[in-house]
């Protein structure tokens, strides 16, 4: 507020100073045209005369030069602002690539430094919306032409029993995943829209962090995964729901990525205000080129999409713990499994 308060000083100041710089050449211009004038006949300007005629003259002068420096001046300081109307206009047709450089003075300054961040963020708005919608319309169109495929089957063929449970068992599964993935886009766009955490209570961390491993329990049984916990009793002051979500979306994928019989480590430490939390899973790992990109949406590591999953999860946890004053991070190596690290305030 006080720094809007100190621009908006600064610009009737400028325009205070160039009004009267405008007066000033006015009035010098003027007098000296007058004078020349009268030296020369031009105007006559005798005590015994009246002076109604010369005000008369001496006016339309000084009217004629004001106006002729007024257009002259204008152009100064109005050059930056048709600099600005170009810009804005070639940012309205949607060239996000256009800069502005203004270097006099340091408010334009500040203009110009504003409106290209500006700019830049609308191009990496625009970059991201394209990759979003690609990406989005071919996780949805993938298990679409699935179900239209093994549904059109079933309508022109007569398959046996067990022929017909398996395209069933595909459509069920495609659904699901269908489903699934509405579900998740429509709960990271709420997530997204949020700029105010609301609802927040006083609970056991830890305690949230055991039912979550439980929920997944048909998941890492499967697999026969081993976990080895060590945590802390931590209370802490958070949105309950939302922080679920980032715990079931970390185990998830630390299931998900581990090797059958594998083992999963689980840690939480309180450490100077925050509450640590890390799991270590004993898959694949990630390469120093993927780990860059796998808090982007809809960015999958497993290229070949042997492993289910959108690309939404991390996305999701990022957001939450944002909102929270949180951060994750990632530690890995190729062949060497993930530790995701969690740092939250209590």
């Amino acid at each position: 507020m006080k720094k809007r308060a100190g621009v908006r000083i600064k610009i009737t100041l400028l325009t205070t100073g160039f009004v009267f710089i405008l007066l000033v050449l006015t009035m010098f211009a003027s007098n000296a045209i007058i004078i020349f004038a009268i030296k020369h006949g031009w105007i006559t300007a005798r005590p015994e005369q009246s002076i109604i005629p010369f005000l008369f003259q001496s006016g339309i002068i000084s009217i004629i030069i004001g106006t002729a420096i007024s257009l002259f001046m204008s152009r100064l300081p109005l050059r930056p602002l048709h600099t600005l109307i170009q810009a804005i206009h070639e940012v309205s047709v949607g060239n996000y690539d256009v800069k502005i450089h203004l270097e006099h003075p340091r408010e334009f300054q500040e203009l110009s430094e504003c409106f290209n961040q500006m700019t830049a963020e609308l191009a990496g708005t625009e970059m991201f919306r394209s990759d979003f919608i690609n990406n989005f319309s071919h996780e949805f169109k993938t298990p679409i032409v699935s179900i239209l495929g093994f549904a059109r089957l079933l309508r022109s063929q007569v398959p046996d029993g067990c022929q017909s449970r398996e395209y069933l068992d595909i459509i069920i599964e495609e659904s699901r995943r269908l489903s699934d993935l509405s579900a998740t886009v429509l709960n990271l766009s709420k997530v997204e829209s949020l700029t105010l955490l609301t609802d927040k209570t006083v609970y056991s961390l830890s305690e949230q962090i055991r039912e979550s491993i439980l929920l997944l329990e048909s998941k890492w049984s499967k697999k026969q995964i081993n976990f080895d916990i060590d945590m802390e009793e931590v209370i802490i002051t958070a949105n309950e729901p939302l922080l679920k979500q980032v715990w079931m979306n970390l185990l998830d994928n630390a299931v998900k990525f581990s090797p059958a019989e594998g083992r999963i480590t689980i840690t939480l430490r309180l450490n100077i205000g925050n509450a640590v939390f890390t799991v270590k899973d004993q898959g694949e790992g990630i390469d120093d080129k993927t780990i860059k990109f796998i808090f982007d949406k809809f960015y999958q590591g497993d290229t070949s999409h042997n492993i289910e999953g959108n690309g939404l999860g991390l996305p999701l946890v990022k957001k939450i713990l944002e909102l929270h004053r949180g951060e994750v991070s990632v530690q890995s190596q190729a062949k060497k499994g993930c530790i995701f690290i969690v740092r939250l305030p209590v």
